[in-house]
């Protein structure tokens, strides 16, 4: 599936969260076993939720963010079925990543182990800069302390990282200084 560019989207915020028709299209036309949906209409929902629609009102995707221990953010995604593969949850993706760094987070994760296409997503994620197993959380440094230090190495970098002569200490394994840490190699 190649990826259009997204079309221009309205984020909004949803001040009390509630399950809903929009909702159900959306989030419940994911393949089965993707989400847990235990909403009945009306029902509140827990988290931060966006909406993301097109310019004539209509939502084609929603944005969650959780606040979990250790000041990270679980994050949840989705695109109406009809408009997969438009750019729309990477519109999304940036949307929340671009929150939470307004809230002073560090880490974003995603659970898919329990997802039907868990592959696909793996890989999606994974092109976006998210790490960890296809059977675990993936997780992702955000912010612009680690981004802009144009002399860091990427968080996926395959050789090995010497702490100690990190001058800055922002580099990876470093995490008590808003260092990357490795989900492949830090046990949390």
């Amino acid at each position: 599936m190649v990826e259009r560019a997204a079309p221009q989207l309205v984020w909004t915020r949803e001040e009390n969260p509630v399950w809903n028709a929009d909702k159900q299209r959306v989030i419940g036309g994911a393949p089965e076993g993707t989400f847990t949906l235990s909403f009945a209409d009306g029902d509140a929902l827990p988290g931060d939720w966006w909406a993301a629609r097109t310019s004539d009102g209509t939502v084609v995707g929603f944005g969650r963010i959780d606040l979990t221990w250790g000041g990270d953010a679980e994050i949840l995604l989705a695109v109406d079925p009809e408009r997969q593969g438009e750019g729309i949850g990477s519109s999304i993706l940036q949307h929340l990543e671009d929150e939470v760094v307004s809230q002073g987070v560090n880490y974003v994760h995603n659970r898919i182990s329990d997802h039907p296409r868990r592959d696909f997503v793996h890989d999606w994620l994974v092109v976006r800069g998210f790490r960890g197993p296809v059977d675990s959380d993936l997780r992702k440094r955000v912010g612009s302390n680690w981004a802009a230090r144009a002399d860091s190495k990427p968080a996926h970098a395959e050789e090995p990282y010497d702490v100690d002569s990190d001058p800055g200490g922002q580099g990876p394994g470093r995490e008590d200084k808003g260092g990357y840490v490795n989900v492949d190699q830090h046990n949390y």
